[in-house]
């Protein structure tokens, strides 16, 4: 089975890191940091963004021979099948093309391993008697010949399976946390990407080992923090990494954090394709659920209705809907987001407004 949006744009994964740390100062309520790095300006897609670990799928990561691997190794099936089994929305990504693939749900959480390897040396693995920690936190292995490793697995003189089986280790597809799902927008038919976005988290920072063809250099901040870089132009995040950052940046407490990702894991994923609309003072792309996303979108149509509004501030325009789920942008740094609803997949509400929600985790 071909995969119906195969030629229009490419799969990804990408891994949201985060490890605990002690506040630096009073005012900093966080006790965690997020991982990002900057890629290099030779990148062929958003060159000198700031962005998550992650990057393209690969057919090794969908190969059978994990099975095989896992079953070597005494993983449990039905830990492994637990994965497979959820209950929520399911974009095409999840969608497996056949019987001798493995399931999407399992590759794509080996593609987001793989790739925070290969970029920035964070290995995660898993004890094979006990998959799934109590705590709910991952591990990262501290390899001594970590930068060869990541060299071959550039290279592809190696796969990622081969690297585990050559050190004995098992990657840890149990202890992520699937988070969410973003394409970019139409608009971009050249460069686009459906990229499924885990969450992995740490008890602790480990070393990182930035591979320089990709990463110019990495950073572990706060998320208020690393939204302030980029609205004051020190960084320039990517429109999804800024909506994740923000809904992260009203929860403080990692193991708060941990508990509410380990509760919603199975809840799906929305597809998040952004519209967007023209306004007399800077542009707004839509998400599912406002009122002026388009009903049964074919992920595939530009905007007819592009400069609709054009004349009309966004103020103005959003005055004019009674549902709003919405990123507002005065310019590249300033943006301003807004939702007056449940958030889709019982997920985090991005202006903060998450209620009992995260009172009983």
């Amino acid at each position: 089975m071909i995969r119906k949006f195969a030629k229009h744009w490419r799969d990804s994964a990408s891994l949201l890191v985060l490890a605990r740390d002690q506040p630096a100062a009073q005012q900093n309520k966080y006790n965690y940091k997020v991982l990002v790095f900057k890629r290099t300006s030779n990148t062929s897609f958003m060159p000198n963004s700031v962005v998550f670990p992650g990057g393209g799928f690969d057919k090794q990561d969908a190969s059978l021979g994990w099975e095989s691997f896992f079953r070597e190794r005494n993983v449990s099936n039905t830990a492994l099948k637990a994965i497979t089994q959820v209950d929520g929305a399911r974009p095409y990504i999840f969608q497996t093309e056949g019987t001798d693939l493995l399931d999407r749900n399992l590759s794509l959480r080996l593609c987001a391993l793989r790739e925070a390897f290969e970029e920035l040396g964070v290995l995660l693995v898993t004890d094979e008697q006990r998959q799934k920690t109590e705590t709910g936190f991952s591990k990262c292995l501290q390899l001594p010949d970590v930068d060869s490793w990541q060299q071959k697995i550039h290279d592809g003189t190696a796969s990622f399976q081969a690297m585990h089986t050559a050190l004995g280790t098992v990657p840890d597809v149990f202890n992520l946390y699937e988070w969410s799902c973003w394409l970019t927008p139409a608009m971009f038919r050249k460069r686009r990407f459906e990229t499924v976005f885990y969450l992995a988290v740490l008890n602790e920072m480990p070393a990182i080992h930035p591979e320089p063809h990709e990463v110019q250099e990495y950073f572990w901040d706060t998320p208020a923090a690393l939204l302030e870089a980029h609205r004051e132009e020190k960084i320039w995040l990517a429109p999804p990494q800024t909506y994740e950052l923000t809904r992260l940046s009203f929860v403080y407490d990692i193991d708060q954090l941990v508990r509410f990702a380990d509760k919603r894991n199975r809840k799906g994923s929305t597809l998040l394709c952004p519209i967007q609309y023209n306004a007399a003072d800077g542009v707004i792309f839509v998400l599912p659920g406002d009122d002026l996303y388009p009903a049964d979108y074919d992920y595939l149509s530009d905007n007819a209705d592009l400069d609709k509004y054009g004349e009309q501030t966004r103020e103005a325009i959003r005055k004019q809907a009674k549902r709003l789920h919405r990123v507002e942008h005065k310019d590249l740094h300033h943006q301003a987001f807004f939702l007056n609803q449940q958030p889709l997949d019982d997920h985090l509400h991005v202006q903060g407004l998450n209620g009992n929600l995260l009172q009983n985790q």
